[in-house]
């Protein structure tokens, strides 16, 4: 009999390869990047990390497991990764399907990440229960609300608001991440900062703690490292 998961990580995107660097892929690149992470810290370097297109979830999948450090305990976890293949505006199709599919009753084992017009660039967010005010604006996680309710954790990674008026939302948030402003640097800082507090939240299952350490008012460091590309390689099997 398989392990009862510990964590289901969403992250919200559209699917199609166009919008593969667009703001508001920063949940599905967010996935990409965390599953290199854990398979980083488990030494499985030689190919890239393998999600499962699974149609019938209408997501890809990836069941594995990563470890933490609690001072001197260790405890593994088991964490399902996921990229819903529907709209955006339909990311709640999925989550569900894919909750019930691994027998999780659990809402609070949920967290989804997804963009944040809201909180500026290189910066996180952290949410959890509340009304569907918090999620208004947000089609995906709107979406994922009428499904589940509220009652579940948000990563919102900030990619901030356009800095010309002329510009609109729908534009701003479906056009890749540029270089220009070190706004991909930003980003950067902010898929290891989530993958931090999502490491720590793992190990403690205290969210206050986790945004105290990381969320909002974290300063930026004064020096970020380079990003020549936001685009992580993994394996899709079944594509």
């Amino acid at each position: 009999m398989p392990r009862p998961v510990d964590l289901v990580v969403v992250g919200l995107g559209n699917p199609e390869p166009e919008y593969a660097t667009t703001r508001h892929n920063a949940g599905y690149i967010f996935i990409d990047y965390l599953a290199n992470a854990i398979a980083l810290a488990q030494g499985l370097t030689e190919n890239p990390p393998r999600f499962y297109r699974r149609l019938d979830l209408s997501a890809d999948v990836r069941d594995t497991l990563f470890t933490c450090e609690n001072g001197s305990i260790t405890n593994s976890f088991r964490v399902i990764l996921i990229k819903p293949l529907t709209a955006m505006n339909e990311s709640g199709n999925a989550v569900q399907k894919v909750l019930q599919h691994f027998s999780v009753n659990d809402t609070k084992k949920l967290i989804v990440a997804a963009d944040d017009l809201n909180t500026l660039p290189g910066t996180l967010m952290i949410q959890s229960g509340g009304d569907l005010s918090a999620m208004k604006g947000h089609k995906g996680l709107e979406n994922i609300v009428s499904k589940i309710g509220t009652e579940f954790t948000r990563f919102r990674l900030g990619i901030g608001r356009p800095t010309s008026k002329t510009t609109e939302i729908s534009q701003w948030v479906l056009t890749p991440f540029e270089k220009e402003n070190r706004e991909m640097d930003l980003f950067g800082h902010l898929l290891h900062l989530t993958t931090q507090a999502l490491y720590d939240y793992s190990g403690h299952k205290d969210l206050k703690r986790v945004k105290k350490k990381f969320a909002h008012n974290r300063k930026l460091p004064n020096k970020l490292t380079e990003m020549n590309s936001l685009v992580f390689p993994v394996d899709t099997h079944g594509f």
